[in-house]
């Protein structure tokens, strides 16, 4: 990061306006989402659950990011060793198909509402 701040930092106003900045982990490429939210409740073994069978349901893949920690929907434990505690934020990326109704029932449960609803 340090790198590119330099690389920026030394080249002209003229080629800055030029020259686009792209964020290639923002956006919906390749069926793929990337959101940033602050946790408004603990993500504990509950929660954790939750996230993994809204997972499943909407045939997608979870990561949650905290830190230096990541985890997948594809192990409860791995979601409840990130120790998301609340006003923490984490990036969450999320895979497939039906990834907009994921992050829906998703956000709910990372703030606080664990009763998800069914599709």
């Amino acid at each position: 990061m340090k790198f590119a701040y330099k690389v920026l930092k030394n080249r002209n106003k003229s080629e800055l306006k030029e020259t686009p900045v792209i964020n290639p982990t923002i956006g919906t490429s390749a069926g793929k989402v990337s959101f940033i939210l602050v946790a408004k409740s603990t993500l504990g073994f509950r929660e954790s659950a939750a996230i993994v069978k809204v997972a499943q349901d909407t045939n997608c893949t979870v990561e949650i990011a905290s830190g230096k920690k990541s985890g997948s929907s594809k192990s409860i434990l791995s979601l409840v060793n990130l120790g998301i505690i609340a006003d923490k934020s984490l990036v969450l990326t999320i895979k497939g198909e039906r990834r907009e109704d994921a992050f829906r029932i998703i956000s709910k449960i990372i703030n606080g509402n664990t009763e998800t609803e069914n599709n």
